[in-house]
């Protein structure tokens, strides 16, 4: 959840309600308890002649470009002190039996979860940035929710235009509980406070706001808010604005992923004894993903002792092992391949990578990194798959026809601390279902 630049008032500023009328200012108060406060310094002198605004809002996290176009509106030099806001968010992860683990957006071992890899440039230059922290305990609701700044200097030459870019990626907030064998996860979604620009001289001369699915099912993009802003471009929602004196109605907030409710049951949604599936709703929408397929493999390691490694152990998802490869070298170009008994369109394909049985052997044996995908050999497409032994689910976007064969072909791998072996523990495939099956919540 990210939040933009924000260009304030001087310390010496006799009232927070100047530039063009608004905005996030102290009034000059610096401290909050422990905290030095974040002060921008001197930015009532530069206005924003333009800002363009670009997010791709992936599965997992949101890739985030802003432009602007500064310009010194003085005869004289100006030096100015400004702040990139990061919101402090939470996670909220309740099992049965526990309680919320909040995480936040502050630094952990150096790092930001919703602000990472941010990097600013002004006339193509990189620029340094550094972290301060914000009270968490305030009144003031302009600053509620507000973990803290990436704090940069930045000087202008009389009447001076500069090019100001910002980039980085953001996480969404998690919000999950799970009683039984029923989860729950939130709405993956998306802030950013163009209120802030009411802190900058005059108006947002001019102004783009571009938001692009990237990966996740064009449908799934809503702009919850503001409304009646944007209009949509193809698959993407485009804001274009000229003179604009943001407010705080004028803040975005946008969902990229609905709220998920799972049930784990056998495949005719009851509790009894047989082969399990799992059913997701979203939006009053249901698919369910399972493992009724028959599976094969370019190349399967040889047993040891009691340990098999044949394709079929992929079937089994949670179970204790995995399928591993056997050809020689870390597993780039080897494949799976599904054939499900009831061909059905794929909404998703959910793989568990590496040898998930326990950290130690994760980490020993190369997992996938970059697998490209074959439906019925005509829809191809790859995705990149992060280093961790959890589930990961890989939309299927733009094919709707039955699958009959799904081939996973390994292009690229993270290599093991110990062994070459590529390994998979599991693959599911979600598919549409024909009705909403009826399910009993778990007590």
């Amino acid at each position: 959840m990210i939040t933009r630049l924000i260009i304030a008032l001087s310390l010496a500023a006799p009232s927070p309600l100047l530039a063009n009328g608004g905005g996030y200012f102290r009034g000059g108060l610096q401290r909050a308890g422990d905290i030095e406060l974040f002060e921008p310094e001197e930015v009532e002198k530069i206005r924003m002649l333009d800002e363009k605004l670009t997010v791709d809002l992936g599965e997992k996290e949101a890739g985030v470009e802003i432009r602007y176009l500064m310009k010194n509106e003085t005869e004289g030099k100006v030096k100015v002190r400004f702040g990139f806001p990061v919101e402090e968010l939470f996670d909220n992860d309740m099992n049965e039996g526990g309680d919320a683990d909040p995480e936040t957006s502050r630094k952990t071992d150096g790092k930001l979860k919703y602000c990472k890899d941010y990097k600013i440039t002004a006339g193509g230059k990189e620029i340094a940035a550094k972290w301060q922290g914000e009270e968490k305990e305030g009144d003031d609701k302009r600053f509620k929710g507000i973990g803290g700044w990436l704090v940069s200097e930045l000087s202008f030459a009389p009447g001076e235009e500069k090019a100001v870019r910002i980039a980085f990626r953001s996480s969404y907030p998690e919000e999950e509980w799970s009683v039984s064998d029923d989860s729950s996860k939130g709405a993956s979604l998306f802030k950013y406070r163009l209120s802030t620009a009411a802190c900058w001289a005059g108006t947002i001369g001019t102004g783009r706001v571009v938001l692009r699915p990237a990966g996740i099912p064009a449908v799934d993009l809503k702009v919850l808010k503001p409304v009646n802003r944007f209009k949509k471009e193809g698959n993407d929602w485009v804001w274009n604005f000229e003179n604009l004196e943001p407010t705080m109605d004028d803040d975005l907030e946008i969902e990229a992923a609905p709220e998920t409710k799972t049930y784990w049951r056998t495949v005719d949604g009851k509790y009894d004894e047989g082969p399990r599936a799992v059913f997701t709703e979203r939006n009053g929408k249901w698919t369910m993903s399972h493992t009724n397929y028959k599976a094969t493999a370019s190349s399967t390691l040889p047993p040891n002792g009691d340990l098999k490694y044949d394709a079929d152990q992929i079937i089994d998802f949670w179970g204790e092992n995995a399928w591993s490869e056997g050809a020689k070298g870390p597993g780039i170009g080897e494949w799976l391949e599904l054939k499900p008994v009831v061909p059905k369109p794929v909404v998703a394909i959910h793989i568990l990578p590496g040898y998930a049985k326990g950290e130690g052997l994760f980490e020993a044996n190369a997992r996938p990194k970059k697998v490209r995908i074959d439906l019925n050999g005509e829809h191809s497409f790859t995705a990149e798959i992060p280093d961790a032994a959890e589930e990961f689910r890989i939309p299927v976007l733009a094919y709707d026809k039955p699958v009959k064969t799904a081939r996973l072909t390994f292009e690229d791998v993270w290599k093991g601390k110990k062994h070459e072996d590529l390994c998979v523990s599991g693959v599911a495939l979600e598919v549409k279902v024909d009705k909403a099956p009826k399910i009993n919540p778990a007590r």
